[in-house]
Formats: structure tokens, sequence, C-alpha cells
């Protein structure tokens, strides 16, 4: 899993309870902005601006882990969550099965709901990735 490690950030990264916007120009060229925890509306511009042509993530970064809105070419947004222990899990609309994505709403819902939590955000089925 060490593709989802560099993903979420490995030990570099290891500044915590911060929410991250990672946008990618070109193989080499990559912006990062921060803002704090308590910057709700920050984050949902962030989230609601990802663009797949800049690669762009949404990281918020706990003692819990990390949880990152990742947009790609293939699929709508997807919410990926790595634990301190490299455990890594991918959110999916509850009992539904794994083609089923979370809507805009749900996402938003998730990754703001983990700038408070003190643990893994509820609402979601949070399934191991492989």
């Amino acid at each position: 899993m060490e593709w989802l490690r560099r993903l979420l950030g490995g030990p570099e990264s290891a500044r915590q309870d911060v929410a991250e916007r990672l946008t990618t120009y070109g193989l080499f060229r990559r912006a990062t902005e921060t803002v704090g925890l308590d910057d709700r509306e920050t984050v949902r511009r962030w989230l609601r601006e990802l663009d797949p042509d800049l690669q762009q993530q949404v990281h918020i970064r706990r003692p819990w882990g990390v949880i990152a809105a990742v947009s790609d070419h293939r699929d709508p947004v997807g919410v990926v969550m790595q634990e301190p222990d490299g455990r890594a899990w991918g959110a999916y609309v509850p009992g539904a099965d794994r083609r089923e994505h979370l809507t805009p709403e749900q996402v938003e819902a998730v990754m703001l709901a983990a700038l408070t939590s003190t643990g893994r955000p509820d609402g979601p089925d949070w399934r191991p990735i492989r």
C-alpha cells in the first residue's frame, strides 16, 4: 500500500490537526495550501472546487489518521482514510456495493465531520482497501 501512503502523505507530512489542499501541475510541480481545522468555509470551498484535471486532493490530518477527498478522471470524488498504523479504508454508500459512490453532499459531510471528530467520521461504510 505504498501508493496510498504516498497519496495521503507519509512521515514527511507529520503535521496534525490541519486541512490541506494539494494541487498537481504536471509531473514535478505541486502546490499545497493549509488552513486550521476551524476554517470550515475554506475546506467546504476546496471540496466544491475539486478539479480532476489538476489532480486535486483535500486532506484532513488528525491524530487518529489522515482522511482525503480525491478527485481523478475515472470516478467521482472518493474518500479514503489511513490510520497511523497504516490500515487504509475507503468510504462507500451505506449498504451499497463498491460501484456506488458517495454523492458530493456525502463527501462534504464526511470531510467536514473529520474536522471535529475524535475518530473516523460516522456515516459511510468504511471498507478496507486491499
